[in-house]
């Protein structure tokens, strides 16, 4: 029976711009007939020059079968061979891999195989990896997810593409529409002899047994068409897919208060007022975000698989708790941690953000604070040159008399002195303030809570002292006791000032 299968696979590639021209293709062929037929199909359309792209072929030996697999290989490697096009046989231990990690052992040669076939197309330069999945493996794919207790992204099972960690590879599947039976009638017609591996028909394995038990069940007893069935329920839930991630993504940029590398800061009111549905989501992304940093929002891979719905629950759950602080650890070095209305999600090893080392900041003059790319000035002026209010967050205006009693301390104060110095730190156990119009000292520590200011913030705010006493907690408040009054003769004026010598 003659078959117009290339012609099909030739209009979705098309259709669903899977290859252009220039492209380079990872060819992942296990042997078996679907990626056996993938490679015929598109080193047909290479040699017909339809579309312009070169094509190399993977194969990995998951270590589990012995000499079938090495069979296997070998085989890969001749197909290969005989259509001209270079081959890469590689090699995993993935029993060891799977103890090491806690995996199955289907998921852990799903894991290796992936990561194979990325640093492949990372070594050759190629911007696609082609998968030989068909309508068979999207119905076993959306089974096997609904039986997990999957949510509705599960059902939308596999794309025909999707963008592939942070070197923006790109993943096809060029045989997504085409069933089984089709691939076994090219295979006949095209005289192909395709490998047969025992493991797929070993029912120990969900997905196998899905296959060979579930879906023929299904197909017999009430629907004949059940997987064109699910193939449009998948198509169906994708566009709903794509919208949700579209409105998720534009509520992630609204309510992001920080972004750094490998660090990223939320504002958790915001986040609690989006719609139950969309909160979930709006977290995936921003770990989306977090992990593939620089890549366009519209291009982030999905959340890896390791971050489950228990995770996501758990953070939420965090946002919505009485108290205001807490911390998770998230698999993949992740971590997420609350304090009052700012989620912190981190990546991996963040740079040091404890206290600088004590430095004195002469009167007038600047110094650069270590490590916050920030310039605390310090300069004279008149009662009547000052400009009311001072900037929030960044300036402060200090009776100069006032603070040069307090660094003078039991001595008798020389106002004659050509410069003042006053010690920079951060914050010290036992510390106290007196907060500009407040009847009397208080704890730093209360200043703070009082302040609702996070804790990783507190470890980073400098603190200007005068003969111990604290005059400046920068960015936040000044001492009473050196305010400005109207018996003020001159005024001190701190800023804080972005270090322009670090731009660029």
């Amino acid at each position: 029976m003659k078959t117009d299968l290339l012609e099909k696979v030739k209009k979705t590639i098309i259709r669903e711009q899977l290859i252009d021209d220039g492209d380079l293709v990872i060819l992942a062929v296990s042997g078996g007939a679907d990626s056996l037929s993938l490679l015929h199909i598109l080193n047909e359309i290479r040699l017909k020059k339809f579309i312009s792209f070169s094509l190399y072929v993977a194969h990995l030996n998951h270590g589990l079968r012995g000499k079938y697999a090495r069979d296997d290989a070998l085989f890969v490697r001749q197909e290969a061979k005989r259509s001209g096009l270079p081959c890469m046989i590689g090699i995993a231990d993935t029993i060891s891999f799977a103890k090491r990690r806690g995996l199955s052992i289907e998921d852990a040669a799903r894991r290796l195989r992936y990561r194979f076939l990325e640093q492949l197309a990372r070594r050759t330069g190629a911007s696609r990896i082609a998968v030989g999945h068909t309508l068979d493996d999207q119905a076993e794919t959306l089974l096997l997810n609904f039986l997990r207790g999957t949510g509705p992204d599960g059902l939308a099972g596999m794309r025909f593409k999707r963008v592939m960690g942070a070197e923006r590879c790109v993943l096809i599947r060029p045989l997504l529409e085409t069933s089984r039976r089709e691939i076994e009638a090219y295979c006949r017609q095209k005289k192909l002899w395709p490998r047969f591996d025992k493991s797929n028909q070993d029912t120990r394995f969900l997905r196998n047994k899905i296959r060979l038990e579930l879906l023929p069940y299904l197909e017999k007893e009430y629907n004949p068409n059940i997987q064109k069935s699910l193939a449009r329920l998948s198509e169906l839930i994708n566009a709903d897919r794509d919208y949700l991630q579209r409105l998720a993504t534009q509520r992630l940029l609204e309510i992001i208060i920080r972004e750094k590398p490998r660090r990223l800061q939320l504002d958790v009111k915001s986040l609690l007022r989006e719609d139950d549905a969309l909160q979930g989501r709006i977290l995936r992304r921003a770990i989306s975000r977090l992990l593939w940093q620089g890549i366009d929002y519209e291009l982030l891979p999905a959340a890896p698989r390791e971050v489950s719905y228990e995770h996501i629950r758990s953070a939420l759950n965090l946002c919505r708790q009485g108290s205001p602080h807490g911390a998770l650890d998230f698999p993949l070095g992740l971590k997420i941690a609350r304090s009052y209305n700012v989620l912190v999600i981190t990546y991996g090893k963040q740079p040091c953000s404890a206290a600088f080392v004590p430095f004195f900041l002469p009167v007038p003059g600047e110094k650069a604070i270590p490590g916050q790319g920030v310039l605390l000035q310090a300069r004279l002026a008149s009662p009547a040159e000052l400009s009311w209010p001072p900037e929030e967050g960044r300036e402060a205006y200090l009776d100069y008399d006032r603070v040069v009693e307090l660094a003078a301390g039991e001595k008798a104060p020389d106002r004659k002195m050509p410069v003042l110095n006053l010690l920079v730190r951060t914050r010290r156990e036992g510390d106290f303030f007196y907060p500009l119009g407040a009847p009397g000292k208080t704890k730093l520590k209360d200043f703070f809570i009082d302040r609702k200011i996070p804790r990783q913030e507190r470890e980073r705010i400098p603190l200007v002292l005068a003969g111990g006493v604290i005059v400046w907690v920068a960015g936040k408040q000044i001492s009473h006791y050196c305010r400005i009054t109207d018996r003020t003769r001159k005024a001190l004026i701190l800023r804080l000032e972005q270090d322009k010598r670090l731009e660029g």
